[in-house]
């Protein structure tokens, strides 16, 4: 048999192998949302419809909201209030991240600060984020300074550690060997640490948007004057909890989108390799 003929039936049982796996985890995950239906159904029936609507009902709700365009406003505002919250997270928290994997008095100039981050919930950032920028009334344009300082605060922690952890594992021969040969600071956070720390970057990245949304809805209750957070305390205040369910379901579906349309692939098609390498180091095939 020739070598084209072993690497073509070698290619097609790995082709085999990734749909037999994606069918699988897409078999989990519509009966896992299906449980989730039906669990939210039972629950519903019990209460005023008012109260709790189906998520038939919710669904419905949640279209009138896009078709009518009033979803994409305040989503867009909520979007551009995380955008610059995790940019400046990621800047401030990866910097931290790597001067403390990378030097000592770094480390325990920077620990308490992180470890002080890391103890105050987003709940507690988003009151001061009220108090300190007034009801929201400081903004530049369309962007609201105070879910913006909430969930900055509140994530660039998590990427901080994330950051800080993954420097501490790089193979120190390697930053050795670069000193000795005199490269540069900016060449080796390039081509040694930036390469190295690229999981936990993708992780940080992870926590920073799961935890960062969270924290920019609730800003948004306190101090937002636009935004989905904003629409569900103005629901909940004029007693339309149904409106409420309706935003959150508009809201929970953009996550989704996101992190099995955005995450999920680009971890898929950057990190499948580990298994391959780990299984191959155990034995398996």
């Amino acid at each position: 048999m020739s070598i084209r003929t072993q690497l073509s039936r070698y290619n097609v049982q790995l082709l085999n192998g990734d749909v037999k796996s994606l069918l699988s985890d897409s078999f989990a995950r519509v009966i896992g949302i299906g449980v989730g239906f039906v669990l939210w159904s039972l629950l519903a029936a019990q209460f005023p419809r008012e109260l709790l609507p189906t998520p038939i009902e919710t669904v419905g709700l949640a279209w009138g909201l896009v078709a009518d365009g009033t979803a994409w406003i305040h989503i867009s505002t909520t979007f551009q209030s995380l955008f610059w919250a995790f940019l400046f997270a990621m800047i401030l928290g990866g910097t931290l991240g790597i001067l403390m994997g990378l030097n000592s008095y770094s480390q325990n100039f920077f620990t308490p600060y992180v470890n002080i981050g890391l103890s105050i919930p987003g709940l507690a950032w988003a009151a001061v984020a009220f108090l300190v920028f007034s009801y929201g009334s400081i903004a530049l344009g369309t962007l609201r300074f105070a879910p913006v300082a909430a969930a900055t605060l509140t994530v660039f922690p998590y990427v901080a550690i994330n950051i800080w952890k993954g420097v501490e594992n790089i193979d120190h021969d390697l930053l050795r060997m670069a000193n000795a040969f005199s490269i540069s600071r900016r060449r080796v956070l390039w081509r040694v640490v930036l390469p190295n720390i690229a999981p936990q970057i993708f992780s940080a990245v992870r926590f920073g948007l799961a935890i960062g949304w969270k924290v920019t809805i609730i800003a948004e209750l306190f101090a937002g004057s636009a935004g989905v957070g904003y629409k569900l305390e103005h629901a909940y205040q004029v007693y339309q909890y149904e409106e409420a369910w309706a935003w959150a379901a508009v809201f929970l579906f953009i996550i989704i989108l996101i992190e099995y349309g955005v995450f999920k692939p680009i971890e898929r098609r950057a990190f499948d390799w580990r298994s391959d390498v780990e299984l191959s180091d155990i034995g398996g095939t």
